[in-house]
């Protein structure tokens, strides 16, 4: 049986139910071949998430759903061409897209490798050599001299030996980037200064380190304390292991930008990290505490983890988290680490993060997802870089992950990261509209309600090169209700924006069939009037009907009413058209005097009752002075005083 290939959703539309429903309706459009009644086709549901149509051997469709639903399902055809798939979905998560669809690999829309590295080479800056960079030189003459300085030299000359590393660090700048500084401009050049800052907390970190090490040797050399001296060479060892790293990021930035030394720097950065922190493995470990953990999957140990950290107890959710995250490759588990880690100031997270996102064993769209996102607003350990954010929104968008095509379309808008050190030049070159457009496709190519919503904001406004237009915006627009339905609840604004738009093309449509009539009551006031113009003979030889727009019409009509009252004193007899005009006029007097009756009886109404309620409290004063007065009449009617009276003639 051959499978056809899915390329989009096309003209189908699908709806979910809000927040925890698991009801799923699909409908797809010019399902049924032609000659082919609707009881001749199988529809069924296989592994879970796969939807097959078929008819007898031949599979019409086959989509992959986003995720998995109960195989019963329930279809019908509509209006001789809709079909109609009523399904269940298996867990009340709402979807963000209808397929769970993955872009090809040669797929054009895709920026290459070349192109990134191309990228890195603009907006990433080679730092120099260590060799035969002046900086490394300038820092081991500030060095010397502040070694002079505690010997008891002037602070003048260390004050001159700063200002000559300044000047040293601003020449190595200029030597790479091959710009002349303007007078009073040097720290306007971004990249310049870009370069400075970069060799100054390479040289920062190194003088730290090593003075760390001075001191760590100097007690291994006077220590007689056994456990200080251990203290001392472990410390010894991880300053020694950070030292090595920190050699190999400076070697790596030495060389050309591209995107294998930005991974590896970047790495080895996150390495060195954790090494200052104790952790001198390659790679992250959590060991079973029991044989009851090695039994739960991956989504009981997050369980089991979050549970933990609702009763605050930190140390045992980050042990379960850790297990599902570093055993079973648990993608929620390793983002939920990294947030945790991040407020603890621990690399731990983000190393996790980035050894997750770059395993293509077991790809993650979610975790480069969030790589991306990083890359692309900044973080700790996460340089702000358009191409790096490109690459693992790209990552993400060959999975089919949704929000990846999303983030790559905004990012092709914007033609830079969030944050940025581009100028506004590079940043206008950058910018594709095209590639927006395109990504904002791929991703309503495979249902996402998202880009329904923002396609359906673009035809609101008319922007990014799209044409205002009430019926596309609408069309969209309950598309993205219909597949997300909180997204308009989240934008109450956007319904009275399409209902203005509604109207401004209403009124659009109104001035030119006013012009049009304002044209035709013109020539009905320059024609003769009076009865002359009615006992006007027409000319014989126009024999067809003419028709006659209705205000010349209303003209004529009212033009013969004034000729024929200035002529006589005697009534006209009404035509057809006056009679009916004047029971009209007869019964919409009517209708309004009974319709102000029962708004006057309505309001009085409501008044009467209103009063009668909130006089209750009086009501309830006045009831034993009520009693009192009508207690002299009872006693005045002796059948009424009387508890014994015969009723009976009653």
């Amino acid at each position: 049986m051959t499978i056809p290939i899915t390329e989009s959703i096309g003209k189908a539309r699908w709806t979910q139910g809000e927040d925890d429903e698991t009801s799923l309706q699909v409908r797809i459009p010019r399902v049924l071949p032609d000659g082919v009644r609707p009881r001749e086709l199988t529809v069924e549901i296989k592994d879970s998430s796969i939807l097959c149509i078929s008819h007898k051997e031949k599979r019409i469709l086959q989509w992959r759903l986003y995720a998995p639903v109960n195989d019963e399902v329930e279809w019908r055809i509509e209006d001789n061409d809709v079909f109609v798939a009523d399904l269940d979905k298996k867990s009340g998560a709402p979807w963000s897209c209808l397929l769970d669809l993955p872009m090809h690999a040669d797929d054009e829309l895709l920026t290459s490798a070349a192109e990134i590295d191309r990228m890195f080479h603009a907006q990433l800056p080679v730092l120099p050599s260590i060799e035969d960079s002046e900086g490394e030189d300038a820092a081991t003459k500030a060095r010397d001299e502040a070694e002079a300085e505690r010997n008891g030299k002037a602070e003048a000359a260390a004050a001159d030996g700063e200002d000559d590393l300044d000047k040293l660090l601003d020449e190595v700048a200029k030597e790479v980037t091959g710009k002349e500084p303007k007078e009073g401009e040097g720290e306007d050049d971004s990249t310049a200064a870009f370069i400075k800052a970069e060799l100054e907390n390479y040289r920062v970190e190194e003088e730290e380190i090593k003075k760390k090490l001075t001191e760590v040797e100097t007690t291994l050399n006077n220590s007689t304390d056994t456990e200080a001296t251990k203290t001392a060479i472990e410390q010894k060892r991880i300053l020694d292991e950070m030292i090595r790293l920190h050699s190999q990021c400076r070697k790596i930035r030495s060389q050309p930008s591209t995107l294998e030394n930005f991974l590896r720097c970047t790495q080895l950065d996150l390495q060195k990290a954790r090494v200052n922190i104790g952790e001198s493995g390659e790679n992250e470990e959590e060991e079973y505490q029991s044989d009851e953990e090695r039994k739960l999957n991956a989504s009981e140990l997050m369980a089991c983890g979050l549970k933990f950290f609702e009763d605050q107890d930190i140390k045992g959710c980050l042990h379960f988290l850790r297990l599902a995250a570093i055993h079973h490759k648990h993608e929620q588990s390793t983002l939920l680490l990294y947030n945790i880690y991040s407020q603890l100031q621990s690399p731990r997270g983000a190393f996790l993060l980035m050894k997750r996102a770059l395993d293509d064993n077991v790809p993650s769209a979610a975790v480069n997802q969030k790589v991306g996102e990083l890359y692309d607003q900044g973080a700790r350990h996460f340089l702000p870089l358009f191409p790096a954010a490109i690459y693992f929104y790209q990552r993400a968008a060959k999975l089919g992950h949704v929000n990846g095509m999303l983030s790559l379309a905004q990012l092709w808008l914007r033609g830079s990261t969030a944050s940025s050190m581009l100028s506004e030049e590079e940043v206008e070159a950058q910018q594709s509209i095209s590639k927006y457009h395109a990504w904002l496709q791929k991703a309503m190519d495979r249902g996402c309600g998202s880009a329904y919503f923002v396609r359906g904001c673009m035809h609101i406004k008319g922007e990014h090169g799209v044409a205002k237009s009430y019926a596309a915006a609408k069309e969209y627009l309950d598309a993205a209700a219909g597949a997300q339905p909180e997204i308009l609840r989240r934008a109450p604004q956007i319904p009275m924006m399409l209902e203005m738009l509604r109207e401004e093309e209403e009124s659009a449509k109104v001035k030119p069939e006013m012009t049009s009539t304002s044209e035709s009551t013109n020539k009905a006031a320059a024609a003769p009037s009076g009865p002359t113009a009615l006992e006007a003979v027409p000319d014989p030889s126009d024999e067809g009907v003419k028709v006659t727009s209705s205000v010349a019409r209303l003209n004529a009509l009212s033009n013969r009413a004034a000729g024929a009252s200035a002529g006589s004193d005697a009534m006209a007899p009404r035509t057809v058209s006056e009679s009916a005009a004047m029971r009209a006029r007869k019964g919409f007097g009517s209708g309004s005097r009974s319709k102000l009756f029962w708004e006057r009886a309505c309001v009085a109404g409501v008044t009467v009752y209103s009063v009668y309620t909130l006089a209750f409290p009086i009501r309830i004063v006045l009831l034993p002075f009520f009693y009192s007065a009508i207690s002299g009449i009872i006693e005045a009617i002796p059948w009424l005083a009387n508890n014994n009276a015969d009723l009976s003639m009653f």
